[in-house]
C-alpha cells in the first residue's frame, strides 16, 4: 500500500500543541483530511529542506505495513502550511521565511510511554515491557531497517497492552542521514533490554528477536513495489531516484535474509 501524499489543503484545523516541546518544535495535533474526505486526529511534524525526516518515516511505515507490525491506524506526508501553523503555536526563528513544507503525520494513539517521573516505575515499566514478545518484534524490525534512535520514550502501551512504535524517522541511517551529513547518538531496545533484564531473560528477547525477523524477508517482497515508488515519487530527479532505490532496496532485502539477525546477534538460526 502506497503511502498517500497529501496537498496542503488537507490540514484543516489545529487542535493543540505537546506541552513538554521536543527537539521539532513543529509537532502538533491537526484534524487531516484524506484524499477520500475522511478526517483523522493526527500527530503532525515538519522538518526543514534537505532533513530526510519526511522521506525516512515514509520508508519505515511502508515496512511496518508489510510487517504487519503494530502502528497508528493512519499515515500520510503532507504539504504543511507552515504560515497557518504559524498563527497557532510559536515556531523556531529559522521557520519565518518557509511558507510551505513536507510533513508526515500518523493518526493519534491512545495510549502512554512507559517512561516515568518515578526513576523506579520506569525501570518497572520497561522490565515488563522487554518480556513482551511484541517489543522484540520492534526491536527485530529496528536492526532489520537500521534505525539509530529507538528508546521507551518512542513506543506506547495502548490500553489493550499493545506496544506501538512511534517516532520512526532515524531508519536507513547510513544510507540516509549519514549521507547527508546528519548524525544522532545511538539509542535501541536490544540495549535498553540488556541493561534491565537477568542474563536469562535477555537471552530469551534476542531468541524472540530472531524469531520474528523470519518475517522479514517475505514483508520485504510486500513491500518492495510500494518502496520503489514511494522512492520516485519522493526524489524527483530520475537518475538520483534510481540511485536512491538501488542503495536502499539491495540493503533492506540484504539485511531481511532469515539467517542475517540471527548471525548479527551470534545466535544459531
Amino acid at each position: 500500500m502506497m503511502i498517500p501524499i497529501l496537498p496542503e489543503t488537507a490540514w484543516r484545523e489545529f487542535r493543540s500543541a505537546p506541552k513538554a516541546r521536543g527537539q521539532n518544535h513543529t509537532t502538533h495535533q491537526a484534524l487531516i483530511v484524506d484524499a477520500s474526505g475522511q478526517e483523522h486526529k493526527c500527530f503532525v511534524k515538519a522538518s526543514p529542506q534537505g532533513y530526510p525526516m519526511a522521506f525516512a518515516e515514509g520508508m519505515a511505515w511502508l515496512v511496518a505495513d508489510a510487517l504487519n507490525l503494530p502502528r497508528p491506524k493512519f499515515a500520510a506526508l503532507l504539504v504543511l502550511p507552515v504560515q497557518k501553523l504559524r498563527q497557532c503555536m510559536p515556531l523556531d526563528q529559522h521557520w519565518h521565511s518557509i511558507s510551505q513544507v513536507l510533513a508526515f503525520c500518523s493518526a493519534t494513539v491512545e495510549g502512554k510511554h512507559v517512561t516515568s517521573p518515578w526513576q523506579w516505575l520506569a525501570r518497572l515499566r520497561a522490565a515488563q515491557a522487554f518480556k513482551r514478545e511484541d517489543v522484540a518484534k520492534i526491536a527485530a524490525f529496528d536492526m532489520w531497517v537500521e534505525n539509530q534512535d529507538r528508546h521507551t520514550g518512542n513506543f506506547l502501551r495502548t490500553k489493550a497492552g499493545e506496544y506501538i512504535p512511534i517516532d520512526n524517522e532515524f531508519i536507513l541511517y547510513t544510507l540516509v542521514w549519514v549521507a547527508s551529513g546528519f548524525s544522532c547518538a545511538h539509542n535501541s531496545l536490544r540495549a535498553q533490554a540488556q541493561s534491565l533484564l537477568k542474563p536469562a531473560g535477555y537471552t530469551k528477547f534476542e531468541v524472540s528477536m530472531m524469531l520474528a525477523s523470519k518475517e522479514h524477508q517475505p514483508a520485504f517482497m510486500k513491500a518492495t513495489p510500494a518502496l520503489q515508488q514511494f522512492i520516485f515519487a519522493m526524489v524527483a530527479d530520475p537518475f538520483r531516484a534510481t540511485a536512491t532505490a538501488t542503495a536502499i532496496l539491495p540493503f533492506l532485502g540484504q539485511r531481511a535474509h532469515p539467517d542475517w539477525l540471527a548471525n548479527e546477534l551470534g545466535l544459531i538460526s
